[in-house]
């Protein structure tokens, strides 16, 4: 499990923003059917980042299920990559907002706890109720590649979920 010390990431270089276009492909059917606006924004050139792809996948694409689940008709969703430079640091940012119904204040420091659930945990979009190990598990799934994970909210304005990853050398260099 991702909790054993034992545990391995197998990791490769991959452009995040192919994998963000490939998992907003995978739920672009059931957005279609909610009526939820379902976009992976990119750039011209690649944002790349050294990931367990299987696992990652898996981080990102809770991530969309729960927007998914919260968002009813009307709303947006957008996925993107973008690379963060600051003071001897890169780093590079996936981010999952929509305009949902957004988190109250109370319940944000506790979104990673395992097992915790809001007051309001019954999704508007599919009335069911979670079981509150999906964010632990990205959270986890995030921790294990060096990185950290955000959540900005406010009640109807929506929710921001940004993964933040060290930054690997960008493709282009590599492949002139």
């Amino acid at each position: 499990t991702l909790d054993e010390p034992a545990f391995q990431l197998r990791t490769e270089r991959v452009d995040l923003n192919e994998l963000l276009a490939d998992i907003a492909a995978r739920f672009a059917e059931r957005a279609g059917q909610q009526g939820v606006d379902l976009q992976a924004l990119h750039g011209e050139q690649p944002v790349v980042a050294v990931v367990d792809v299987e696992l990652f996948e898996r981080a990102v694409a809770n991530l969309v299920d729960n927007a998914l689940k919260f968002c009813a008709a009307g709303c947006h969703i957008t996925v993107q990559a973008q690379e963060r430079h600051r003071v001897g640091v890169d780093e590079v940012e996936v981010s999952v907002s929509d305009t949902g119904p957004g988190i109250a204040e109370a319940d944000l420091p506790h979104l990673f706890d395992r097992f915790y659930q809001a007051r309001h945990t019954v999704a508007p979009a599919t009335s069911e109720g979670g079981k509150g190990l999906g964010l632990a598990i990205v959270k986890r799934i995030v921790e294990l590649h060096g990185g950290s994970v955000a959540v900005t909210s406010s009640l109807t304005q929506g929710t921001r979920v940004a993964l933040t990853l060290p930054a690997s050398p960008n493709l282009a260099r590599e492949n002139p």
